[in-house]
């Protein structure tokens, strides 16, 4: 007796006038909200900006280049401190992974250093090394070491060594 396999297909999502009326109106009630909000008065106006006011800034910012040499700056400092985590971390990894004794000592101090969020490392950095590049480059270092390091390692672990 043949059984009858049972493929299960996506659902494809349709879309419909109605419904892109009600995403449009979602999103319509929202902006509206947030103008009534910042019209309130219950905060300072560069706390809470309205969306026109927000609006006219991303025009100004980007016009003017600003923000293009801000993003280009921050990405300069992201490829700068992920590349000096890549290799302490991959030093690291291939450490722990290979000695017993490292593993034992310098392997639980990265797993539990691993659990912290990034913006733990940001007020030691400004203690540390004030408001300057180290300090940012200190975060996105420290954000991203651990984790490679980890990966690093079980990399080592899994990886089956020759005869």
């Amino acid at each position: 007796m043949a059984r009858a396999i049972n493929i299960s297909v996506p659902r494809v999502t349709t879309w419909s006038w109605g419904k892109i009326a009600r995403l449009l109106g979602f999103y319509v009630i929202l902006l509206i909200i947030w103008q009534l909000l910042s019209q309130s008065g219950l905060w300072v106006s560069y706390l809470l900006p309205g969306p026109g006011e927000v609006v006219s800034k991303l025009i100004s910012g980007f016009g003017d280049g600003s923000f293009l040499q801000a993003i280009l700056t921050s990405l300069r400092r992201l490829a700068i401190g992920y590349g000096i985590s890549l290799v302490l971390g991959v030093v690291m990894g291939l450490l722990i992974g290979r000695n017993r004794y490292v593993e034992e000592t310098l392997g639980s101090l990265v797993l539990g250093l691993q659990a912290l969020p990034s913006v733990c490392w940001i007020p030691l950095a400004l203690l540390w090394l004030g408001l300057s590049e180290q300090a940012m480059t200190f975060v996105v270092v420290m954000g991203a070491l651990f984790s490679i390091t980890l990966g690093v390692d079980a990399g080592v672990k899994n990886t089956p060594r020759s005869i």
